[in-house]
């Protein structure tokens, strides 16, 4: 396969490989891809996550053959995502983003009013004026975001047993030895579903 292009990330193998068999037997050539420090640290793909990877003429057949969502965001609201990160390390930062049909208008970048490096609190007043403000635009509330300042973007325990919004999008931005990474994903019953990320 030439011009390669992940369908999905997934935090383990046999994730990956459940989704590559079902890509298969759709008839779209798929692999696994995780590094693995070439066969001499098995579990090294747990921090990064393990990717399925197709042809490029492929992607669009991949993801509805397996369900999977996107959400779109823009440069900017990435950048500004990871640039609050960056400015709450070392506690969790977090916010909220809105737009319409999956495409993200703009990031909010909120207070953590219960800061510390494993957990976050949106600030409810300016969770109101988050939301009044997409509403005025017309946008809805797509998601949220937050950090791991030295983990990988990998639902923790916590964020599962958090619950929230099935509906919502939840954005983590990973800072881990010195590598910063997001991954989307969707929370129900206490599973994530990864949303992959389509840069605008």
């Amino acid at each position: 396969m030439s011009d390669l292009v992940t369908v999905a990330v997934y935090p383990t193998r046999s994730d990956a490989e459940i989704v590559r068999a079902r890509l298969v037997s759709d008839g779209i050539e798929a692999i696994v891809i995780a590094d693995d420090e070439g066969g001499l640290n098995p579990g090294f793909y747990s921090k990064y996550g393990v990717r399925v990877v197709v042809a490029s003429g492929d992607l669009t057949s991949a993801r509805e053959s397996v369900g999977i969502e996107v959400i779109a965001i823009p440069d900017g609201a990435l950048h500004a995502m990871v640039d609050h990160a960056r400015a709450w390390a070392p506690n969790e930062a977090c916010g909220l983003i809105a737009g319409v049909n999956d495409v993200v208008e703009k990031a909010y970048l909120l207070v953590n009013a219960d800061p510390g490096t494993d957990r976050f609190t949106l600030d409810p007043e300016e969770h109101f004026a988050a939301w009044r403000d997409a509403a005025a635009h017309a946008w809805e509330i797509l998601g949220l975001f937050h950090s791991h300042p030295t983990a990988a973007p990998i639902p923790s325990a916590a964020d599962l047993a958090g619950g929230g919004d099935p509906a919502w999008v939840n954005l983590i931005i990973g800072v881990e030895d010195g590598r910063i990474s997001m991954r989307a994903y969707r929370y129900a019953d206490g599973e994530a579903s990864p949303v992959e990320i389509e840069r605008r």
